[in-house]
């Protein structure tokens, strides 16, 4: 640089200008990928630290000269200098936003319990966190409507009709044309050679992987693509390429229902209180589906009423099994019976706190990212009539099923088939953990153990009692994630018990205790 300044000096008036063009351009073409320091919004606890970042990638990283992706990174600093490989978290969905908050003015990494979650791991390494392309907090931004980060926003998303709904999503896919934003570039590989990209300019040759959720399906085609990146990985909630996620999905809800019934008939207490629990469960959610039943919640934007049909119910009972909330079905199911709604009102806020779906007008479907990567990658796949075969047979189990608008909507987003190599099953020699819960409908243990069949140096540990993303739900899964990233070593002894069944007598104390 300095050397180029000095021959600036020398020049005059259009040896100038001819130097400043050739600076312009060499700027404009700055090397993909890069880095870009970005001001941090977070504020990390007294004695943490957080380093904030841009992560320049190419859209299609076969054309050099085109449209460039911007994706946030932060990196959550090792308490001390690190001395260790980081661990890169990759997140779910598609379409999870871990770096944006869920409301106004919120700070990101406190809402997710960040720095206390990962204490253990920043011992000695880095964590780092990667935006996925397409998704909240990247450039370009594939969202379709607001999301519900406001109370007028959360008015608006409420107030879509189902025809409305597919409007706007014909709407915004002409806008990405416009734009000629290329959705085959939203995809799990692409997402993939965004982590290696972020290694590569952190100059980092080696990395750990921990993935939730579709994060593990990001994280195993890291490895299948990017083999001698990963040092090792651990995998909560496991979707591998090789399964599809739709074609099945009553038969999976109907196993798990039959687990708990199974667990509450071999339970002294449960077995006791609930002789009829199956009965009790399809029959609370047939009842609702010709008489439905009033709930006013108490939201953050205020109260608001909800008709409750079989559907809803049977949403809010899913969500009480993916939190590991399973061994309170029972009692929440028989309190309905008994017109006592508190725990179905608890739950239903939770749910529609998080996640929504109970007072939309219908199931909606705006995530821009998640429409590309699961129309792309599962329902160009699905069976339909043997789907909607399966949905029929399962009677109230099917209910879920039934709601998914993917079927309509994944025509409307117009992306083409993934490729019959993008759904092989990855084989890897990456020391690999893999994390299940029994309850977990939405990845059932099934697919852990299925993509546990192709990863020679794995281990699949189920927790008996627990949901989707354990790590989050049971302290041994959190010690078992972080004893493994430190020592990757599959064969070791657990240091803690996985097979615990769910607790009834805990939870009839706290449906006794609720106020």
């Amino acid at each position: 640089m300095w050397h180029n300044m000095s021959m600036a000096r020398l020049c005059w008036r259009g040896g100038l200008a001819a130097f400043l063009l050739i600076l312009a351009g060499s700027a404009l073409a700055a090397p993909v990928p890069r880095l870009e320091r970005e001001r941090c919004t977070f504020k990390p606890p007294r004695g943490d630290r957080v380093e904030c970042f841009v992560l320049v990638v190419l859209e299609n990283r076969d054309q050099p000269e085109g449209r460039e992706v911007r994706l946030k990174v932060a990196v959550l600093k090792a308490k001390r200098a690190a001395t260790a490989e980081p661990m890169f978290y990759l997140s779910g969905g598609p379409g999870d936003a871990p770096l944006i908050a869920s409301s106004p003015g919120a700070d990101a990494l406190a809402e997710g319990d960040w720095w206390n979650e990962t204490a253990i791991i920043r011992r000695k390494r880095d964590v780092v966190i990667l935006s996925q392309r397409g998704a909240g907090g990247t450039t370009p931004n594939l969202d379709c409507f607001d999301p519900r980060t406001s109370e007028p926003a959360k008015a608006r998303r409420r107030a879509v009709t189902e025809e409305q709904e597919r409007d706007i999503l014909i709407r915004c896919r002409s806008g990405l044309d416009r734009r000629k934003i290329d959705l085959g570039m939203y995809s799990t590989p692409a997402l993939a050679d965004d982590a290696a990209d972020l290694a590569a300019a952190m100059g980092i040759p080696r990395i750990n992987i921990y993935g939730v959720s579709y994060g593990t399906r990001w994280g195993l085609e890291v490895m299948r693509r990017h083999p001698n990146l990963v040092r090792a990985a651990v995998l909560d909630g496991v979707y591998p390429p090789q399964v599809n996620g739709e074609q099945n999905e009553p038969e999976i809800v109907r196993r798990a229902f039959e687990q708990l019934y199974t667990d509450c008939a071999n339970d002294a207490l449960c077995r006791e209180r609930h002789p009829f629990v199956r009965a009790e469960v399809e029959g609370t959610i047939e009842n609702a589906q010709d008489k439905q039943i009033d709930l006013t919640l108490q939201l953050d934007d205020g109260p608001q009423s909800v008709r409750m049909d079989g559907v809803k119910i049977l949403m809010v009972l899913l969500h009480m099994m993916r939190e590991g909330e399973a061994a309170l079905i029972p009692e929440t199911v028989a309190a309905i019976q008994k017109k006592d709604l508190r725990l179905l009102k608890m739950f239903a806020e939770d749910l529609e706190s998080n996640d929504g779906g109970l007072l939309e007008q219908n199931a909606q479907q705006f995530d821009g990212l998640y429409n590309s990567i699961e129309c792309r990658e599962t329902w160009a796949s699905v069976d339909r009539a043997a789907r909607r075969k399966m949905i029929d047979q399962n009677g109230i189990y099917g209910l879920n099923a039934s709601t998914s608008k993917s079927p309509a909507f994944c025509p409307v987003w117009r992306v083409a088939a993934a490729p019959a190599s993008e759904r092989q099953p990855v084989k890897a020699a990456t020391p690999t953990l893999l994390l299940s819960g029994t309850f977990d409908w939405l990845t059932p243990p099934a697919w852990g153990r299925e993509a546990a069949r192709h990863l020679p140096a794995s281990r699949h540990v189920v927790f008996r009692a627990q949901g989707h993303g354990v790590v989050v739900q049971d302290p041994c899964a959190a010690r078992l994630r972080d004893a493994f990233i430190d020592e990757p070593d599959p064969k070791r002894a657990l240091p803690c018990r996985a097979d615990t069944p769910p607790n009834f007598t805990a939870a009839y104390e706290r449906a006794r205790n609720l106020p």
